[in-house]
């Protein structure tokens, strides 16, 4: 059996500490869907993915407190570092499996194990991404434009502007 990772004590969480609740996320996922209970694995194994995600919007002084924010910070990530479609697809499922099925009871066990081991694949990487310097980023859509105005509260952003630091508001510029 798997140790499980001490839980922070509460309130505000450092970058590890976030780290440290999502590896325990996992594990718990794993144990509630061996006890039948696929309402809490599939919540776990989202909650797996968020913490990392909440770190990293942290860090950058970005929104992160409702589900919105989480999805934009998510896909804001994921453009920045050249997610590919497994990884995608994983914080995906995550969501779409794991989360809507704690409020509708609608996934099966073996669909909550295929989200749980993908989760279980992108996390690690997700953790590393908490200690990565923000990337250079570049504007080039409108969808960008309105995340990015959003996530730093700039409405001056123009299509076209760049950024050596993700567009973070916490990084200073090189």
């Amino acid at each position: 059996m798997t140790t499980t990772p001490e839980l922070p004590p509460p309130g505000v969480q450092s970058a590890e500490d976030r780290c440290q609740i999502s590896r325990q996320l996992i594990i718990h996922a794993r144990e509630e869907l061996a006890v039948g209970s696929r309402l809490q694995a599939g919540e776990k194994a989202w909650g797996a993915v968020v913490q990392p995600m909440k770190a990293i919007a942290e860090q950058r002084g970005w929104p992160h407190q409702s589900h919105r924010d989480v999805r934009e910070v998510l896909s804001q990530v994921a453009l920045e570092y050249g997610f590919d479609y497994d990884q995608i697809e994983a914080m995906s499922q995550a969501y779409w499996i794991g989360h809507e099925n704690f409020y509708e009871n609608k996934y099966s066990t073996e669909s909550l194990t295929a989200m749980i081991d993908r989760v279980e694949d992108v996390a690690p990487y997700l953790i590393e991404l908490t200690t990565a310097q923000p990337r250079p980023f570049t504007i080039t859509s409108n969808v960008q434009l309105r995340r990015l105005r959003r996530l730093t509260g700039n409405d001056r952003l123009e299509i076209g502007d760049t950024s050596p630091v993700g567009f973070s508001r916490n990084h200073p510029l090189p």
